[in-house]
């Protein structure tokens, strides 16, 4: 009976859906059609999220990107922003109508000094000399902490969730990547060309670069460590192909960023090797600061010789990273940067907004400083640092608290190498170090506000914080 009852049940919505169809059509709304895949699609949001994820996860470095030229940052990525929301509204309904909430993932220092940053945004674009456009920044990130932090976090205490979503985004970039080194061939693999061989894709060279960055380091420890993690002699062959692959491909990019961004993630690496304790890198880093602080103006008078500029010889291309005197674009970014700090000298408190920097910093720039790409109208990019950005835009405290997250994420690194062992120790390394590929990388760029960055970083804090949990949990019963 019950049997019949289903099946005539079935029939009844396959036939509902078939006139809804029809109607649809007879009367020319078309986009009305879309409304069952959207109730379904919100459905598996709610039901079934951690499928929406994996696809996500997919679809993020081969989504294709739009941009609204009226507004630099009013961008909109397909397939994968339009269900990151479906994903968000999900969640919120979920918090709605649950009753037992768990609430782990918002108790570590990670989430705290996250959620911290947040508020203090929130706070910043109620101020905001651009309330629209700060509105829509802090819409935008809110969706990104939710889904791919504290919704992805719960998911990664589990281990094999942790390298399924791992894997289908190294796919993913090695799909995005094998398309654009083709494409690259065709024009010689000359640099010109590889500012546009990753399109439609990825608007430009230093965003591919960025993006394809976080799984080098990722394919690194598992061809390396990957017997901890319980994978075959086969499968480390194929990490090792893999990250020989992706080496190749960061190297064609022409990124000078990535490219330092790859040694950088390779020192900590070393110095995890090597057993050395955070606060001692702490205190390294403090020496250097100081040395280079007290050589500044022989530091300058080498920087002032070094004539190299961006060619297609990757040696020369290299070396022009430190040519402040002729090269246009290591030019822009000073001018940019001295434009940031200017624009926080006048907001030093709450900045001039979230996303705002791009529509702001026109007025303060200097004549002699600009370049000949330089631009009063913001179309020609955004501040070009991390780092930067939220001093301009959200104050001192904006910029202590993003600093803040960084050192977080350091501390809880080094924190699982020196007390964890297997595989949560091998995957805790991996998510971090291509973490740092980005920490660097960010120094010259910021790309953390596209879905191609966001994914990837908030995600592969989550997996530290997830990792963290567990560990947590098995002190605790450890104890008990």
């Amino acid at each position: 009976m019950n049997r019949t009852l289903s099946i005539q049940g079935l029939y009844s919505i396959v036939a509902l859906f078939f006139l809804y169809c029809l109607a649809c059509v007879y009367f020319q709304v078309y986009a009305a059609l879309a409304a069952p895949v959207v109730l379904m699609l919100v459905w598996v949001a709610i039901t079934k999220p951690k499928y929406i994820l994996y696809f996500v996860a997919f679809a993020t470095p081969l989504s294709v990107h739009l941009i609204d030229e009226r507004y630099s940052n009013a961008n909109l990525s397909l397939p994968t922003e339009p269900l990151i929301i479906l994903l968000f509204i999900g969640v919120l309904l979920k918090l709605l109508t649950s009753k037992n909430i768990q609430l782990a993932e918002l108790k570590t220092v990670l989430s705290i000094l996250i959620l911290t940053d947040f508020a203090w945004l929130s706070i910043t674009a109620i101020s905001s000399t651009m309330p629209l456009i700060s509105a829509k920044y802090v819409l935008m990130k809110s969706w990104y902490i939710v889904v791919f932090y504290f919704l992805a976090a719960k998911f990664f205490r589990s281990e094999r969730v942790i390298k399924k979503f791992l894997w289908i985004f190294i796919a993913s970039v090695v799909i995005l990547s094998a398309y654009t080194l083709i494409m690259h061939s065709t024009g010689g693999f000359s640099r010109a060309f590889a500012y546009t061989a990753m399109r439609p894709f990825l608007p430009d060279h230093g965003m591919y670069a960025a993006c394809i960055s976080f799984i080098v380091p990722v394919l690194f420890v598992f061809a390396i460590h990957g017997k901890m993690l319980g994978y075959s002699s086969f499968l480390r062959v194929v990490c090792t192909v893999l990250f020989l692959f992706m080496v190749v491909a960061v190297a064609l990019s022409f990124t000078r960023a990535s490219w330092i961004s790859l040694v950088v993630s390779l020192g900590l690496y070393f110095i995890f090797t090597l057993s050395i304790r955070f606060k001692y890198l702490v205190l390294i880093g403090v020496l250097a600061v100081g040395a280079l602080l007290s050589n500044m103006d022989n530091l300058l008078t080498d920087l002032s010789r070094n004539k190299n500029e961006s060619d297609d010889n990757i040696e020369n291309h290299l070396q022009s990273v430190s040519n402040v005197t002729s090269d246009p674009s290591n030019l822009e970014r000073l001018n940019r940067w001295s434009s940031a700090i200017r624009m926080w000298e006048d907001k030093p408190l709450m900045g001039w907004g979230p996303g705002t920097y791009t529509f702001q910093y026109g007025p303060y720039q200097l004549p002699h400083e600009m370049t000949i790409i330089s631009t009063n109208a913001g179309t020609l990019g955004g501040i070009h640092s991390e780092y930067l950005r939220p001093l301009a835009e959200s104050g001192i405290l904006g910029a202590l608290l993003f600093i803040g997250i960084i050192l977080g994420v350091f501390l809880l690194a080094f924190k699982h190498q020196r007390l964890l062992t297997g595989a949560d120790k091998y995957l805790s390394m991996a998510v971090f170090l291509g973490l740092v590929t980005y920490f660097a990388h960010a120094v010259l760029n910021n790309y953390s506000e596209f879905d191609k960055i966001a994914v990837p970083l908030y995600s592969f804090m989550a997996v530290l914080t997830a990792i963290e949990i567990r560990y947590q949990n098995a002190q605790k019963n450890s104890q008990e």
